[in-house]
């Protein structure tokens, strides 16, 4: 049997490698010429309204659940439930498997890609690799991140701030769409068509 402290290092382990891949794309992909001040980056998530605000107030959030669950696995703990621990691997699987899913998006993005709700003058509507059947990869694969880190840490706050996520995430994938269907017109609806949100559709 796997104590909770074990648990904590794969976590540990797991979230220090989604963060590292999320860092290493954001800063690849930003325009050499043209980087942001954080006060410019801060800036930008706030013209997006209510969502924005919420994301630039939740990553230090996220970061201090992870500290206190770091600091005492115990503490906020809900192993008393007595869940299968076979569960817990399962969540262990699954943020390994969103980790190859978000280096995937951002490769297909490239220089498209951007933290805030944006389009770029240069931008075309990107319909292949994990676009072809789904117009959210990114947060999906977030989403299972974070389904992945409740199974395998069992701990309250973390918890409770992954399922505050899913509102916010709802609503921004919704402004993000019709900000494409501005930019792109009847291409974008059809696309639409095509493709799931965050679950893929495979039958067209």
């Amino acid at each position: 049997m796997v104590s909770e402290e074990q648990f904590a290092i794969l976590f540990t382990l797991m979230y220090a490698t989604f963060w590292i891949v999320r860092g290493y794309y954001i800063r690849k992909t930003s325009e050499p010429n043209s980087r942001r001040t954080r006060a410019e980056r801060k800036e930008a998530m706030k013209k997006e309204g209510w969502t924005g605000v919420a994301l630039i107030f939740l990553l230090p959030v996220g970061f201090f659940f992870a500290s206190i669950y770091l600091a005492n696995p115990v503490w906020f703990s809900l192993s008393f439930l007595m869940v299968p621990e076979l569960l817990r691997w399962f969540g262990l699987f699954i943020t390994i498997v969103s980790i190859p899913i978000i280096i995937w998006v951002h490769q297909t993005l490239g220089k498209a890609y951007s933290y805030a709700l944006e389009t770029k003058s240069e931008q075309s509507l990107i319909t292949t690799g994990p676009f072809r059947r789904l117009r959210h990869p990114l947060y999906s694969a977030h989403n299972l991140f974070n389904l992945g880190m409740i199974f395998l840490t069992l701990n309250i706050p973390l918890t409770i701030f992954a399922i505050i996520g899913v509102p916010l995430t709802y609503v921004r994938m919704r402004d993000e769409e019709r900000m494409m269907f501005e930019m792109f017109g009847e291409d974008y609806k059809e696309y639409m068509k095509q493709t799931g949100r965050i679950f893929p559709k495979f039958f067209r």
